[in-house]
């Protein structure tokens, strides 16, 4: 017997608790408050994601573009599918690599 599937509520609060890959992303431009990146898989093809504000950093500041620039490469961790299947990613995950590491070492 299999176990049941969590509703899709529930499933995304589990998704953000658990680490999600690492990827290097090209910001590619701001909506709002978000960075708008793109992400190159291993075959070659592209994907544009999406950086919450919350998600940008650790850091203070009034907008993302004060610690972006369009085509920085930066590092973000995968942390879900939102709006019609958009990736979602963490740049703040992934801001302190010593902490990040400290951290995955306690799941």
């Amino acid at each position: 017997m299999s176990e049941p599937t969590p509703a899709p509520r529930m499933q995304s609060l589990i998704n953000q608790l658990q680490p999600g890959a690492v990827r290097t992303v090209k910001v590619i431009g701001f909506d709002g408050a978000d960075v708008l990146v793109e992400l190159v898989d291993a075959d070659g093809g592209t994907e544009i994601g999406r950086i919450p504000r919350q998600e940008a950093s650790m850091r203070r500041m009034e907008h993302p573009s004060e610690l972006f620039e369009v085509g920085q490469e930066i590092n973000a961790e995968e942390i879900g599918r939102w709006r019609e299947g958009q990736l979602h990613l963490s740049a703040r995950a992934c801001e302190i690599p010593a902490l990040r590491s400290f951290l995955l070492s306690f799941e």
